[in-house]
């Protein structure tokens, strides 16, 4: 009968264990435990804007109608001051938290 070679090799002693195929994925591992408890500051400036501008909104509209708002003339400079600050103020957000999230992973070096 012929020899014939094995096709794996007899495992080395010294050699390095092979790493396990598998990793923990379970919900506890996968957490981050230092941030465990707190709410990230992006949401919290979230909501918090999103509950002074629906407080606005509401307080503003109260009574509010289209033909009133025409009469007095002001609909065209209101709108254009309400275009301009709808999207410069949360410009003004993203670019600050920007800004933040930038010197936050400066400072973590």
């Amino acid at each position: 009968m012929p020899k014939t070679e094995l096709a794996h090799p007899a495992p080395n002693q010294d050699a390095v264990p092979p790493a396990p195929t598998e990793l923990d994925d379970s919900a506890e591992s996968l957490q981050a435990k230092e941030t465990e408890h707190r709410i990230p500051v992006g949401i919290t400036a979230l909501f918090g804007g999103l509950i002074a501008f629906g407080l606005y909104y509401f307080i503003a509209y109260i009574g509010w109608d289209q033909a009133s708002d025409l009469k007095v003339g002001t609909a065209v400079s209101t709108n254009i001051t309400h275009t301009i600050a709808y999207t410069a103020i949360p410009a003004a957000v993203i670019i600050a938290l920007a800004v933040a999230m930038a010197r936050r992973k400066g400072s973590k070096r």
